[in-house]
C-alpha cells in the first residue's frame, strides 16, 4: 500500500489542489510533511484521505468539510501490491457522498474482519488524543491477526491494548514450541527497541506475570506504564500498534520472520509535535523509520524541528489566501535548511515564541556575516542572541567549544 497523489476539489478551504506524496521512486525517504498556519487546512488533507479510504458518507447538507456543496470531489491515486489504483468520491441524490468502488471490500475493510487476501500492507493514523482508561488487563489475551485493520484509522490507541501486546509476546517467547519461541523472542526484542528509542535513559525491564503489568526501568527506578510521561507513551503505544499490525500481516501471509518489520504501509500523523519536547521532535520520525523502514509517512505539523528532521522528505506548505487556501510544494526551499533558517521562514517566523522580529533580523545578519566570513560580527550577533534566549541559542556555545577543541 502506497499513496501516490491526492486531488481535492472544493474540499475544506481548497478550491483545486493536488499533492504528490513522497515515495522511494521520487524521494530519498517516503516522508511527506504538511505545514502552515492554523486554519489553513492541514488536518483536512489527512481527513480527506481517511474519508475516501474508509468509504465514509459525507452529508452535504450539514458538513463543514465541503467548500462548495454542489461541486466537490476527492481523488486518491495509490499503489497496492504494485498495481496502481484510484479512489474517487461519488455523489448521490440524497446529498451524500461515498466511495464504494475500491478493492477495500466496498470501503469497509477497516470496520470488519479482514482475511488479508494477500494484501501485505498496513495503514494507521495517529492523533494527539489519549485513552484515559486503565492499562491493566484481567487475563492474558491473544492477538487476532484477522482484525488488524479494524479501527486503524480512528486515531484511538487503547491503554489496555498496549499492555495486551507486551504481555502476549512476553508469554510467546517462553513457548516450548521452537517456532513460537523464535517469533516471540524476535518481536519482544523489537518491543524493547521501541521502548529504548522512546525513553530518555530508560528501558522495558520485564513483565510482572502475577499482575500482567510491564515494568520499566528509568534511571534505576522501576515504574509502571501509567507513570510514563504523555510524550513517552505517545511514541511507545503507537509504535506498538504498528508492530502488532505487521505481526498480523506476517501471520496471515506466512512471511519470513526477518521480513516482518519491512512490511510496507501508510502512516498518517496529525499534529506530529503534540506531547513531544523539541528534542524528540527532531528525531521521532527517523526513530519510526529506523524500526519500520518501508512505511510511508504523511504528517502535519507546526514544528520547524519536524520540518527539518528528515533528509529527503517532501515539504508542502498550506497558505491562506483571501477566501481559500492553497498547497505549495516547498521541498526545494526547506531541503537541508538549518533550523535557524527554517525558524525565520514565512511559515514559522510569526508562530514561534522565540522568533520575534528582533531575533529574525539578528539571524539574517548572522547568516550574512557567515557568508562574508566576518567572524567578528558573527560572534557579536551570537552573543546578542544568547542574551535574548540563552536556552535556545545555547548550541552556539557548544559549536564554538567544538571548534576550539578541533583547533588545539
Amino acid at each position: 500500500m502506497k499513496l501516490l497523489d491526492l486531488h481535492l476539489k472544493n474540499i475544506g478551504p481548497f478550491l483545486d489542489d493536488k499533492i504528490e506524496f513522497a515515495t522511494f521512486e521520487n524521494s530519498k525517504k517516503q516522508v511527506t510533511i504538511l505545514t502552515g498556519e492554523n486554519g489553513t487546512g492541514k488536518t483536512i488533507i489527512i481527513d480527506a484521505i481517511r474519508q475516501i479510504v474508509q468509504g465514509n458518507y459525507i452529508d452535504t447538507r450539514y458538513n463543514r468539510f465541503l467548500y462548495d456543496r454542489l461541486d466537490f470531489s476527492i481523488e486518491l491515486n495509490y499503489s497496492i501490491n504494485k498495481i496502481q489504483e484510484k479512489l474517487t468520491s461519488n455523489k448521490y441524490n440524497s446529498g451524500l457522498v461515498i466511495n464504494q468502488e475500491s478493492p477495500f471490500q466496498n470501503g469497509y475493510i477497516f470496520r470488519s474482519a479482514n482475511s488479508s487476501n494477500g494484501n501485505i500492507w498496513i495503514m494507521n493514523y495517529w492523533t494527539s488524543q489519549n485513552d484515559n482508561k486503565p492499562f491493566s488487563i484481567s487475563s492474558l489475551d491473544f492477538l487476532k491477526p484477522e482484525n488488524y485493520l479494524i479501527d486503524s484509522l480512528d486515531g484511538i490507541q487503547k491503554n489496555a491494548e498496549t499492555t495486551k501486546i507486551i504481555t502476549f509476546f512476553d508469554y510467546y517467547k517462553s513457548s516450548d514450541k521452537l517456532e513460537q519461541k523464535e517469533e516471540g523472542e524476535f518481536i519482544y526484542e523489537t518491543i524493547k527497541r521501541i521502548f529504548k528509542v522512546s525513553l530518555n535513559e530508560g528501558e522495558l525491564k520485564y513483565v510482572d506475570r502475577a499482575s500482567l503489568l510491564p515494568v520499566i526501568d528509568i534511571n534505576g527506578n522501576e515504574i509502571s506504564l501509567e507513570k510514563l510521561s504523555s510524550g513517552n507513551l505517545y511514541l511507545i503505544q503507537r509504535m506498538l500498534g504498528l508492530l502488532s499490525q505487521m505481526y498480523s500481516v506476517y501471520k496471515l501471509n506466512d512471511l519470513a520472520l526477518e521480513d516482518m518489520l519491512k512490511t510496507p504501509g501508510v502512516l498518517l500523523i496529525d499534529e506530529a509535535e503534540n506531547h513531544l519536547h523539541p528534542k524528540w521532535q527532531k528525531t521521532f520520525l527517523n526513530s519510526i523509520l529506523e524500526i519500520f523502514p518501508n512505511l510511508q509517512i504523511i504528517a502535519t505539523t507546526h514544528s520547524p524541528f519536524i520540518v527539518g528532521s528528515v533528509d529527503g522528505a517532501k515539504v508542502y506548505v498550506s497558505k491562506l489566501k483571501e477566501n481559500h487556501s492553497i498547497i505549495e510544494d516547498e521541498t526545494s526551499f526547506y531541503s537541508n535548511k538549518p533550523i535557524n533558517e527554517i525558524l525565520i521562514s514565512e511559515a514559522f517566523a510569526e508562530t514561534q515564541p522565540f522568533a520575534s522580529k528582533e531575533i529574525s533580523d539578528l539571524l539574517e545578519k548572522r547568516e550574512k556575516a557567515i557568508r562574508d566570513n566576518n567572524k567578528e560580527l558573527e560572534n557579536k550577533i551570537e552573543y546578542q542572541l544568547l542574551k535574548i534566549n540563552p536556552q535556545y541559542f545555547s548550541y552556539f556555545e557548544i559549536d564554538n567549544l567544538i571548534k576550539k577543541i578541533q583547533n588545539q
